[in-house]
């Protein structure tokens, strides 16, 4: 069996693996998130999104080098270099915990003189504030030194470990929730400080995996090989415009909106953002199982067949977001109705508009991972960043001129379409990819084949039934329907068909 068949089938394997793990995930989050709401009250859990925003604008320096960690250990993976790849990340290992500690430091500064100056908190609430400060800086640290552990999980396609330590550490977020209803002490206070502790546990359960199951996380030494430092620092380096700018916009923006309306507001941007990580994980199963495979065909330079992962995948990644985003929709009010105790107000326009921001930005997810496997980032990140960057002044304007809550998630959804044609152009330049075929072969019939699925499953909604559960089975089918019918060409249909004709032969062969 040719190799690139073989790697469809481990994509299509893992893919199906973190699916199971992002429906176990999905329910248990969104649960999670109604009873902290419900634990912590409108004004605290105001208090913990935006005080976490705060310590979220130094998180963008952690995911730089989360995508340098990635890249380098998925490309001396690639490569088949054994002692390249120990040292690849003995050096993103050092590297995290370096620059960790600076962050820390400056979190520090820069987050105390936010807290007491910037950020429109209850005086009464000022003390405990500072609490969820304090833990919040101490999460990231242990989040950034998971990272390059997380990354040789990822690297190795070793999925299954990747899906259970997920799946524990929502467990565990579920029964710290629940905690909260019964804890008899400051409830805010209690969130923020298990939250750390729980991180720090999960850092532990990937320590011991990857020294166990793999022989560059064995005797890992802190060192520093200046070349590779210079190479990774570098490719970090230029990420960070990339990265940075989007946690810059997203919490930038989260602020902005703390500074024109307050918490309660803040309330309504929480549990939006806690839908958009809902489905992002959800959907971004594909995204992840594809990636390792994108970066090795870089770094072998076959050129064809990550011409073709960039092109299917953007396609199917798309479709599948839409199996998510078009049910809810219509239905959007009901279920934050049933899934919250009380639905602050605007979360419902947000919620909707945000579908909208997530299923556009899949056509941009391969094309930048893609970009990133190939190295050379500098120009290429300069102008997306900067780009991403501009949601900023002008979400200002706007709601300094009189806009709403929603104001953010508009500007963003407008210069992603930007941003994409900065990435279509950097595909071609580094990877000689089309970016017309992308265009009138990818994006057009995607959007196509999206509208025609929230048409039909709005006039499903409006005359057939509004009732929750069977409008979301109605929308549901109607958007397979569409997928199939109108978004698929031949080539892919074919490919699903025979995934679906080998499950369903060897399942048959051990009857």
């Amino acid at each position: 069996m040719p190799d690139s068949q073989v790697n469809n089938k481990r994509i299509a394997k893992n893919t199906l693996l973190l699916y199971i793990r992002s429906v176990l995930l999905l329910v248990i989050n969104l649960y999670t998130s109604r009873v902290v709401l419900d634990a912590l009250g409108v004004d605290d859990y105001g208090i913990s999104a935006v005080v976490g925003g705060v310590v979220g604008l130094f998180s963008m320096l952690s995911g730089t080098l989360a995508s340098a960690s990635q890249r380098f250990i998925t490309f001396a993976l690639g490569r088949r270099d054994a002692a390249w790849l120990k040292k690849v990340f003995s050096n993103s290992l050092t590297l995290h915990i370096v620059l960790g500690a600076i962050i820390v430091v400056l979190l520090e500064i820069v987050g105390i003189y936010m807290l007491y100056n910037q950020l429109n908190i209850p005086e009464s609430r000022m003390g405990v504030a500072g609490i969820v400060l304090q833990s919040s800086i101490v999460t990231l640290f242990f989040g950034m030194i998971i990272v390059p552990y997380n990354a040789l999980i990822i690297a190795h396609e070793r999925m299954s470990a990747f899906a259970f330590i997920s799946i524990l550490g929502g467990v565990m977020k579920l029964l710290i929730a629940l905690y909260l209803l019964i804890c008899g002490s400051d409830r805010l206070v209690v969130y923020a400080v298990l939250q750390t502790a729980l991180t720090g546990f999960l850092l532990l359960i990937y320590y011991f995996y990857s020294k166990r199951n793999f022989s560059e996380g064995r005797n890992t030494t802190l060192h520093i090989d200046r070349q590779l430092f210079k190479e990774m620092f570098g490719f970090a380096g230029w990420n960070l415009l990339g990265q940075g700018s989007m946690v810059l916009r997203n919490q930038g923006i989260d602020i902005l909106l703390n500074i024109f309306f307050g918490v309660s507001v803040n309330a309504a941007k929480g549990i939006c953002n806690q839908v958009q990580h809902a489905i992002t994980q959800f959907a971004s199963n594909f995204s992840v199982s594809i990636q390792p495979q994108l970066t090795m065909s870089v770094a072998q330079n076959d050129i064809n067949r990550t011409h073709s992962l960039i092109f299917h995948g953007s396609r199917l990644y798309f479709f599948m977001m839409m199996i998510f985003t078009v049910p809810l929709m219509n239905v959007t009010e009901d279920v934050l109705k049933l899934w919250l105790v009380k639905v602050p107000p605007f979360t419902v326009d947000m919620v909707v508009v945000m579908l909208i921001y997530l299923q556009g930005n899949t056509l941009s997810r391969l094309l930048i991972n893609a970009v990133l496997a190939q190295g050379d980032i500098k120009y290429f990140q300069i102008f997306s960043g900067g780009t991403k960057l501009l949601a900023l002044p002008i979400a200002y304007l706007v709601l300094k001129l009189g806009g709403s809550p929603l104001t953010g998630i508009w500007v963003n959804i407008a210069l992603d379409f930007c941003c994409r044609g900065i990435n279509l152009f950097f595909t071609h330049k580094l990877l000689q990819y089309s970016a017309w075929r992308n265009v009138f072969k990818a994006e057009l019939p995607c959007w196509l084949t999206f509208g025609c699925a929230l048409l039909l499953s709005y006039l499903s909604y409006r005359y057939i039934s509004s009732n929750m559960f069977i409008a979301v089975i109605i929308s549901f089918i109607i958007t397979v329907a569409s997928i199939w019918l109108v978004g698929l060409d031949k080539k892919e249909q074919t490919f699903i068909l025979n995934q679906v004709r080998t499950v369903i032969s060897k399942k048959l062969k051990k009857r």
